[in-house]
């Protein structure tokens, strides 16, 4: 679940352009309420900035990075240190959390990891900021960036590696309900 000030932090590390910077309406955020404003902000950078510099502001977002649920990604990673990431992806099954997701290490050496529940025949968003929202709803999928952050974080705890998010290929959202979430992240180390 992004939040602005989150959004607008990360913003400023990545030493986002001035000039880019300048064109946001920042001063209009605080009035809609969130996850209004969070919606308004990443349409802004959809517009102002490159799908690059989206992407790596977004996976830096991401809910639930506590300790309760990191832990047993840390345990698990700890646990097979010493194994390739094939036999790590294989082995996630051993994880008892409803955090662990499907992910599958694809042949140009990049990781496509999958979130999402099917429910009626259609996959629904996980995300708890999208629930409070009159449904249907339609966001830009740079939005589901902030997902992609919390798997991310996760993943990276659990495998042992760097991921840059690629690619977000499809979300509930942006397929009414057809896909799940499918995010491509590229292996950095």
């Amino acid at each position: 679940m992004p939040k602005v000030k989150s959004i607008i932090k990360t913003m400023r590390e990545k030493k986002i352009p001035a000039d880019a910077m300048n064109q946001f309406a920042f001063s209009e955020l605080g009035k809609e309420g969130y996850p209004n404003d969070a919606i308004t902000l990443i349409e802004q950078m959809d517009k102002f900035l490159t799908k690059e510099q989206c992407l790596s502001i977004m996976e830096e977002q991401g809910c639930c990075k506590t300790e309760r649920i990191t832990s047993p990604f840390i345990a698990f990673g700890q646990k097979y240190a010493d194994k390739s990431l094939d036999e790590k992806i294989r082995l996630l099954t051993e994880l008892n959390t409803p955090h662990v997701v499907p992910c599958r290490l694809n042949a140009d050496g990049t990781l496509t990891i999958y979130w999402g529940f099917e429910e009626g025949g259609n996959y629904k968003c996980l995300c708890s900021a999208i629930k409070k929202l009159t449904q249907p709803i339609n966001v830009t999928p740079t939005f589901c960036g902030c997902c992609a952050g919390h798997v991310r974080h996760t993943y990276q705890l659990a495998l042992g590696v760097t991921l840059r998010l690629k690619e977000i290929v499809s979300s509930p959202i942006s397929s009414d309900g057809e896909k799940q979430c499918e995010f491509l992240f590229e292996i950095v180390n």
